[in-house]
């Protein structure tokens, strides 16, 4: 019964995109330039002699077979060097940007209210926020689905529909005080657990307004940083 939405853009969510395909760029060139190395052949032996040669008889002295040995094996050296360590590299890089796309807190815009104003979650405020949204709204809604009517969920698309909007904190904290149909028409009250009807919902007896202000930041935030698990309940939890 409560909201959802399919995710939109905002600052935040792009600069983490910026980063991940920055990385994944990077990385498919490190790797790129390892194999190049590991695999073009050093100069084979006799090209190496004949080099060697040349410049023995420009240095007017011959080239022993000890040192035509150390070049080669320096050449090998080097290439199995450059070929692991691009490897190495480019796997590290490429394991930080297969990465969830999870944004960082402070980066994550969170809007307040349709007037354009915004608000960002701290670590504590987060896992406050978390607690509170399993102790109180996961038994219908978990993993932002709803079990009692899955075509209005907690994902951004369903978020936006409702009347008035549950897509803002606002939106959310006024239906949890007092929740009405997704039309707007017809107060809910009495099946859905709000402020309104804590006498007939124990838990939310002991709920302040800023725990509804957390709980709803909560949704939100789950919105932006996995949509595309984020409302598709149990299947993904």
């Amino acid at each position: 019964k409560l909201f959802s939405l399919r995710r939109t853009c905002f600052p935040g969510s792009l600069r983490m995109a910026g980063r991940k395909f920055a990385c994944g760029v990077a990385a498919a060139c490190v790797v790129g330039l390892g194999l190049r190395a590991g695999f073009v052949a050093p100069s084979s032996p006799s090209s190496l002699s004949s080099r060697g040669a040349a410049e023995a008889q420009l240095r007017g002295a011959p080239l022993s077979g000890l040192e035509s040995l150390e070049q080669e094996a320096t050449t090998a050296w080097s290439s199995a060097v450059r070929f692991f360590g691009g490897a190495v590299l480019g796997a590290v890089l490429i394991a930080g940007a297969a990465g969830p796309a999870r944004a960082d807190l402070e980066d994550t815009l969170i809007p307040v209210d349709g007037k354009g104003k915004t608000a960002t979650l701290t670590k504590e405020q987060l896992v406050r926020a978390k607690r509170l949204f399993n102790n109180a709204c996961a038994i219908c809604h978990v993993g932002g689905g709803n079990r009692t009517n899955q075509n209005v969920g907690l994902g951004m698309e369903e978020l936006q529909g409702g009347l008035p909007t549950r897509a803002t904190v606002e939106g959310i904290v006024n239906f949890l005080n007092a929740p009405v149909t997704y039309d707007g028409l017809k107060d809910v009250s009495e099946t859905h657990p709000s402020i309104k009807s804590a006498d007939l919902f124990p838990k939310m007896r002991s709920m302040k307004q800023q725990d509804l202000v957390d709980i709803s930041m909560y949704i939100l935030y789950q919105n932006f940083t996995i949509p595309e698990k984020w409302g598709g309940g149990k299947q993904y939890y």
